[in-house]
């Protein structure tokens, strides 16, 4: 990918601390016109640069008391698969792949223990998973939606 230059770099930075600031407002910030940040914003959406914008919502506030995170060791015939079950479970907001031994973190949220409990259950029956380990998010020190990794 091409290196971005200093007025897309502050537009990104910029916007990831707050993606409803005005295309004014981020012009001024930035030091161009309302349309050539516009212009700029759309160009690094096309190239995938900026993924979208979204709304951050309190988990629980919204009823999503419970935070865990998942270690599942899968086999590597089933790997896909599991990876792909996980994935569209709508507890699940985050898997991610480990190096080395087919292992997957999943980061989950629930309204209770009571699902939390059902959800692990179910993720020891899932065919090709081989191990589950789980860990209760206690408390959350840093948290930035605003990179993608």
């Amino acid at each position: 990918m091409k290196p971005l230059d200093e007025f897309d770099q502050k537009i990104i930075e910029i916007l990831r601390k707050d993606g409803r600031i005005s295309y004014r407002d981020l012009a001024v910030k930035v030091g161009i016109s309302n349309v050539a940040v516009r212009d700029r914003i759309n160009k690094l959406l096309r190239r995938g640069y900026i993924k979208g914008f979204f709304a951050l919502a309190d988990s629980r506030m919204i009823g999503r008391e419970v935070a865990t995170i998942f270690e599942v060791e899968a086999t590597t015939n089933d790997f896909s698969e599991v990876v792909e079950s996980l994935a569209r479970r709508e507890e699940v907001t985050k898997v991610y792949e480990k190096v080395g031994v087919p292992k997957l973190f999943a980061h989950a949220s629930f309204q209770n223990i009571d699902e939390m409990q059902r959800f692990s259950e179910e993720l020891y029956r899932m065919k090709g998973v081989v191990n589950v380990s789980s860990s209760m998010i206690y408390k959350r020190h840093k948290f930035d939606p605003s990179l993608d990794i």
